[in-house]
């Protein structure tokens, strides 16, 4: 008798016993909603890991339109592009960390990895794209990096490839005019219309007078940082 009343008591606990709501019912919003979610947290993780791992000469910040677009510039200072400032927009898939995202360049660049709309060729050095290991800024560290390699092989522009294989003197030329024309862009009214989210990155031209004058006030800490943009 004592061992049917605790079964049929226990019975009862059990019955009476609240049920845990099942985690899929409690969900108010489907995957597909919450997939950009995730995404964007993914792609803010990258940018905080771009700001640990940044490469020289190299500046990014996030569109004002997209945070899947991020507006970047790459200074070169030494070989065949020194004193280039070359813009580019980086672009991340909706499916990210699992795609690869893309690279183009703003600015005219004549090299092989390049083609005629300033795609980078980065099937190369990311075949695939495994998440959580191949970061951003591998990415733009290799982008760098491509200044000052004129590699033809599997060229995605095959006229610059022709003129390394031609005459390395005559592809030199070819980059000097590339890094005139980048800095003619810079400071032009034209190189203000281009797609890079109200010319973030353009500035002034400043003679040495003017740059001394920026330098001093610099130092002093009196520095109005609008005579380098107005």
């Amino acid at each position: 008798w004592y061992q049917r009343r605790v079964a049929i008591t226990a019975g009862m606990v059990i019955r009476d016993r609240p049920q845990k709501p099942k985690l899929l019912e409690s969900l108010s919003a489907s995957e597909t909603e919450l997939r950009p979610f995730f995404r964007d947290h993914e792609i803010l993780a990258e940018y905080k890991l771009l700001c640990n791992n940044v490469s020289s000469g190299v500046y990014v910040v996030p569109s004002l339109r997209s945070i899947q677009v991020w507006n970047g510039v790459i200074f070169i200072k030494i070989g065949m592009f020194a004193e280039g400032c070359f813009k580019f927009n980086l672009n991340i898939p909706d499916d990210f960390p699992y795609s690869r995202p893309s690279l183009t360049f703003i600015t005219p660049v004549f090299h092989p990895q390049i083609n005629e709309h300033g795609e980078l060729n980065l099937t190369k050095a990311f075949p695939t794209w495994t998440p959580r290991k191949d970061r951003i800024w591998h990415l733009l560290r290799y982008a760098k990096r491509c200044f000052f390699s004129v590699n033809t092989f599997d060229a995605t522009n095959s006229a610059a490839a022709a003129s390394v294989q031609g005459s390395i003197e005559d592809y030199r030329l070819q980059a000097k005019l590339c890094v005139q024309e980048s800095i003619r862009l810079n400071y032009s009214e034209e190189g203000s219309k281009q797609k890079d989210d109200s010319t973030v990155f353009n500035g002034k031209y400043l003679n040495d007078t003017q740059l001394q004058i920026v330098k001093d006030k610099l130092y002093k800490g009196t520095l109005d940082y609008s005579i380098m943009f107005n």
